[in-house]
């Protein structure tokens, strides 16, 4: 999940937690174990239909729902500033037609954006290429701004950077809130938030994310 290691010790007891949780599930708890809380897959619409065409799609991938709430208020500050916005999940593969711009949004998971964002990506390279595009990225490790923290981020978003070579970047803090999790990831979550000093809890700054969505665009 970053360019941090895990010491042996430590990588053993993570390790252990998670054979005792997929013990736990395969002993009977499984379905309740594995499943995922109910995520709001957040679909807005702000501002006015703009008659200069400035219509924008902000699409995300999530997995607990804070990337949703990221694209979310970028979507507000940018009908603040005169554009017409929908936010849609890209699970429901929205359509590029009638938009003058894109943003795509995903967390990581595993040192990678979510396959779906990346698809959606994928399959729309040639028309997102011939429009502004912009990507942002949800994390929650190599925050600081020293070099490796700063080439950790670039490796995140390294194939999305080959497909569309234009387009805007942001990176932006996260949330975790293991409440939101099923049980095997939440018992995942904590033992490495023990071992590596992974925050938990809501890391995201709705300042920067905002300062983020009034220039992109400009």
């Amino acid at each position: 999940m970053s360019a941090r290691k895990l010491s042996r010790r430590a990588f053993l007891k993570t390790a252990g937690l998670a054979l005792g949780a997929s013990a736990l599930a395969c002993g009977g708890l499984g379905i309740a174990a594995s499943r995922r809380p109910e995520i709001d897959f957040i679909q807005s619409t702000y501002g006015k239909e703009n008659p200069v065409g400035n219509h924008v799609l902000i699409t995300y991938a999530t997995k607990a729902g804070s990337t949703a709430e990221v694209a979310d208020v970028i979507g507000q500050t940018l009908a603040a500033r005169g554009f017409q916005v929908d936010v849609r999940p890209v699970r429901d593969n929205p359509s590029l037609d009638g938009y003058q711009a894109v943003i795509v949004g995903s967390p990581i998971r595993m040192g990678n954006w979510l396959d779906e964002a990346v698809e959606f990506v994928r399959a729309n390279q040639a028309r997102m290429s011939g429009m502004p595009a912009a990507l942002f990225t949800v994390h929650l490790e190599n925050l600081a701004n020293d070099e490796n923290s700063r080439a950790a981020r670039q490796a995140y978003t390294a194939p999305l950077r080959e497909l569309l070579p234009g387009a805007s970047e942001a990176f932006f803090a996260g949330n975790m809130d293991p409440a939101k999790l099923p049980l095997i990831e939440r018992l995942l979550v904590r033992a490495m938030a023990s071992q590596t000093g992974l925050p938990v809890g809501d890391q995201r700054d709705w300042e920067q994310i905002r300062a983020w969505a009034n220039e992109v665009f400009a």
